[in-house]
């Protein structure tokens, strides 16, 4: 074929490719004698390029339907993390109330245990002197030493004990403050108060009688009398005998409170199932 001929022929070839003309219509007029004429390599590029043109068409063709499968899959993918978080923001809230409950519960049977000693042990203290006062025996009333160093000596435990299990109770409360239930929260907090009172009370109580029971033995040494300083040592068992009478009610309250968690635990799931 000669060069003139082939330069015409890459021509047309532009002109029909620019035209967007398919490998239909090649085979449309593939018996003109132009066709005939075509050199192989020529007519295996034209059909590349057509099957390159199909290619790119289906692509866009197909490009939105990527796009939106795309989106409804991130969609999904995102509502399933939505739903996932949600679940375990639930998951948090209902471990932070039985944490809660939990730690409640163990402060008050710390409190309470530590109230009925200080109870019984001043109790026991006035009682001692009060029937040697009563059989006459003012002037020369036995020592208390012995029985208040053991007191003294075993008080630590009982406070270390109740202080414990009170700061694990405050310190929930206030880590999970965020996340739990407002009307849970100020109840506690309530309690948080009264219980912080009633342990410096008791230890003080506790504190105050023992050292009384020295004074009744040597009131001219500390500037009083007999008299006085037991009305003192009676005035500290009132006051335990009202904490005693306190962490009590709360100990009898636990079931209650433990069925109002349980009740709201119920109402969060199911306000969760509904959602």
């Amino acid at each position: 074929m000669s060069p003139e001929i082939q330069e015409l022929l890459k021509s047309i070839l532009s002109a029909i490719v620019a035209s967007g003309l398919t490998l239909a219509a090649v085979a449309k007029f593939g018996q003109s004698w132009f066709f005939k004429k075509l050199d192989t390599k020529y007519a295996m590029d034209l059909a590349e390029r057509n099957n390159q043109l199909k290619s790119d068409l289906e692509q866009k063709k197909n490009d939105p339907n990527k796009e939106l499968q795309i989106e409804v899959t991130h969609f999904k993918a995102q509502l399933e993390v939505l739903g996932s978080q949600k679940s375990k923001y639930l998951e948090k809230k209902v471990n932070s109330i039985l944490l809660l409950n939990q730690a409640h519960y163990l402060a008050i049977k710390e409190i309470k245990e530590l109230t009925n000693v200080a109870d019984m042990w001043i109790d026991e203290a006035s009682s001692y002197f009060k029937y040697q006062i009563e059989d006459g025996k003012e002037e020369a009333l036995s020592s208390y030493d012995v029985y208040r160093k053991l007191k003294q000596e075993r008080w630590p435990s009982y406070k270390k004990a109740a202080e414990t299990a009170f700061s694990k109770y405050s310190e929930c409360l206030a880590l999970n403050m965020p996340i739990l239930p407002k009307k849970l929260v100020e109840e506690d907090m309530k309690i948080i108060d009264k219980c912080r009172n009633i342990l410096n009370d008791a230890d003080m109580a506790f504190s105050r009688a023992m050292y009384l029971t020295e004074y009744i033995i040597a009131p001219e040494e500390c500037e009083g009398t007999v008299k006085e300083f037991m009305a003192n040592l009676i005035e500290e068992r009132d006051k335990t005998v009202s904490y005693k009478e306190y962490m009590n009610r709360l100990s009898t309250q636990l079931f209650d409170k433990s069925l109002r968690s349980g009740t709201l635990i119920e109402s969060l799931l199911e306000h969760q199932v509904k959602g």
